[in-house]
């Protein structure tokens, strides 16, 4: 059966356009601020004490075409005890069950000017992200009011049942009415409901997103902080499972977040935080997450969270204690390759390839005479050029060369092939 609200706001809109195509030709009328369609894409996380509900902001009118105009975005939720019926639509979209009214843009107008003020309210056809503090207030059962329909049909039941009663005695009594069909039941948990409506700036919102509803379980416990490591191009943090598990949320999976650098720095306005996205693509079951992208010298931290399926649900713990690591380069670069000596008059010529990596710092030229001495610098400092003249050469004399490469943090390579020359 239709809502005879609908039928009377459709109407409404016919009359509109009757008038439209009567009378004389007039100033252009203000465009119908018809009601918008559904928020989409509706989504929920609970991360410990916070429920995130992400949504696109709706960007066209309920029936897909017309102009519109969504002035905020209201929040509904209640919580349902455990087993008890889920209350239809009709009873959960009521302004007592309003608990946020997110502000929208209205649609953009292509020829007004960009304003000077950028506003921070979403537009439409955004992604928006709203949070709730799940406190006792949360976990205490809604009281559900039934709507007028409701109220009515109860009544009109309660006057039978009195009729009957007034029946002779001696008079057969009618068989019992079939019991209605029982209405859903929610979740043998404690849940909360959340649903979503696109609110125009003149009239009110007709059509609510899905409902998503969210456990109000105790989450697991919070991993504690294990061993962290380093290499050349990665990182690797470990932790350590929660000590203790409920009953309500057995077993744990893991997520890794990136710890923000500055605890103190300022949060978005409540309704728009935004909820973390984990640095792992899927729920890991092991306790060791390595992350590509190892700088010597930056700090690192994350924190890691456990997490719980329940039904198509999932629960996360408060974040772990933050997990920081300052990766320390002592990763030696290669040793050179290539090394060759080219003899001359008074002096020795040596060339060699260069290496690779980012932070060289340059090479060392080691000489010795040969066969056996041991080899010495002949650079005080590393030199940039891939090349080098031994001036120093006494003629007739056999020297042994090698190089080492050395990078910013003073790490030395292995020594480079060695060649023999004398200077003529």
């Amino acid at each position: 059966m239709r809502n005879p609200g609908f039928r009377l706001f459709g109407a409404a809109l016919a009359v509109l356009a009757l008038g439209a195509g009567c009378g004389k030709k007039g100033a252009p009328r203000a465009p119908l601020n018809l009601a918008p369609e559904a928020p989409r894409s509706v989504t929920s996380r609970r991360l410990g004490d916070t429920v995130y509900l992400q949504m696109i902001v709706p960007d066209k009118a309920m029936n897909g075409r017309g102009e519109f105009s969504v002035d905020h975005v209201d929040v509904y939720a209640v919580t349902v005890a455990p087993g008890t019926p889920t209350p239809p639509t009709r009873n959960f979209i009521k302004p007592a069950h309003v608990i946020a009214s997110i502000p929208i843009q209205p649609p953009a107008d292509p020829d007004a000017p960009e304003p000077e003020t950028p506003d921070p309210r979403p537009r439409p056809g955004e992604t928006v992200t709203f949070a709730e503090t799940v406190t006792e207030a949360q976990l205490t059962p809604t009281p559900i009011e039934p709507v007028a329909a409701d109220k009515a049909a109860a009544k009109e039941t309660a006057g039978r049942g009195a009729k009957n009663g007034r029946k002779k005695q001696n008079e057969p009594a009618a068989a019992a009415p079939a019991a209605p069909p029982p209405g859903p039941v929610g979740p043998p948990v404690l849940t909360r409901f959340y649903m979503l409506m696109g609110v125009p700036k003149k009239g009110r919102g007709m059509v609510p997103s899905a409902r998503v509803e969210v456990p109000l379980l105790q989450p697991p416990g919070a991993p504690s902080p294990g061993i962290s490591s380093a290499d050349e191009t990665s990182v690797t943090v470990t932790w350590q499972p929660p000590p203790s598990s409920t009953d309500e949320v057995p077993g744990v999976l893991y997520n890794v977040y990136a710890a923000r650098a500055d605890a103190t720095a300022p949060q978005p306005a409540a309704g728009q935080r935004v909820a973390p996205v984990p640095l792992n693509p899927a729920p890991l079951s092991d306790t060791a997450f390595t992350r590509a992208g190892a700088e010597p010298g930056k700090e690192q931290c994350f924190v890691v969270r456990s997490l719980a399926p329940v039904g198509t649900a999932v629960i996360e713990s408060d974040p772990s204690r933050p997990i920081c690591i300052t990766p320390k380069d002592t990763f030696p670069p290669a040793a050179p390759k290539g090394l060759a000596a080219v003899a001359s008059t008074g002096s020795i010529n040596l060339i060699w390839d260069a290496n690779g990596e980012s932070d060289l710092a340059g090479y060392v030229v080691l000489r010795g005479e040969a066969p056996g001495a041991t080899l010495q610098p002949l650079t005080a400092e590393p030199i940039k050029e891939t090349r080098y003249t031994d001036r120093s050469a006494s003629a007739g004399v056999r020297y042994a060369y090698q190089v080492i490469a050395v990078d910013r943090a003073g790490n030395r390579s292995a020594p480079s092939n060695r060649v023999e020359e004398a200077a003529r």
